[in-house]
């Protein structure tokens, strides 16, 4: 029972990293004007504009393919439609990439590779990165072959963030599914755990060693 306990244990602990709070990852820190936190906080408010922004100024290199926002060159693309009637507006990954190929190689011989899909970045580097990184691409990663065009724009800066975030948080259904699937997983893991141990224990009781 103790060994039970433990895996236990150690299998909530595992889960409680990977999911709620690795602090083994590095993280550096950036500063953020208050006001603009508070707006790229603020998604029920900004996230609409700012997705607007980001079409404006960001789709002709970055997708958001969890959002159906897809590189202009790809969004031009009359084939787009047929597959989106096929596989519903959020294509999956290897459809996207497989078909769209080309457009995708001709962003990686502009930039020397294909700048990330941004569905779930706000997850990865958080919105004090995502702002700094906007604004002043160069001073935060120099030698990026990203362009400065938000350069002087905080406050919409700050908007497309909050456009970010709306996209990374899953819906209050999507939420729901996750929990149920992660307490699903870990009662698995105990239950076995219980059984192999009972099983264990009748085991060596026919060996004559209980």
């Amino acid at each position: 029972m103790i060994k039970t306990v433990f895996f236990t244990a150690i299998t909530l602990i595992f889960f409680y990293i990977i999911w709620i709070n690795n602090f083994f990852a590095h993280r550096e820190k950036y500063e953020m004007p208050e006001q603009h936190a508070k707006i790229a906080e603020d998604v029920k408010t900004h996230a609409k504009e700012g997705k607007q922004l980001f079409e404006q100024n960001c789709k002709a290199c970055h997708s958001v393919r969890y959002d159906a926002v897809y590189i202009s060159s790809v969004q031009a693309n009359p084939e787009l439609k047929t597959l989106q009637e096929k596989y519903g507006k959020v294509l999956p990954r290897d459809v996207y990439e497989s078909v769209f190929q080309k457009d995708l190689n001709g962003l990686k011989e502009s930039f020397g590779k294909v700048p990330p899909d941004l569905s779930t970045i706000y997850l990865v580097k958080g919105k004090e990165y995502l702002y700094n990184f906007t604004l002043e691409p160069q001073k935060v990663l120099p030698g990026t072959s990203m362009p400065p065009v938000m350069i002087g724009r905080p406050e919409e800066t700050a908007k497309i963030v909050a456009y970010l975030k709306s996209v990374a948080e899953p819906s209050p259904e999507e939420k729901s599914k996750r929990t149920l699937m992660g307490v699903g997983t870990i009662a698995y893991l105990v239950v076995m755990g219980v059984l192999i141990w009972l099983w264990r224990g009748k085991i060596l009781k026919k060996m004559g060693l209980h």
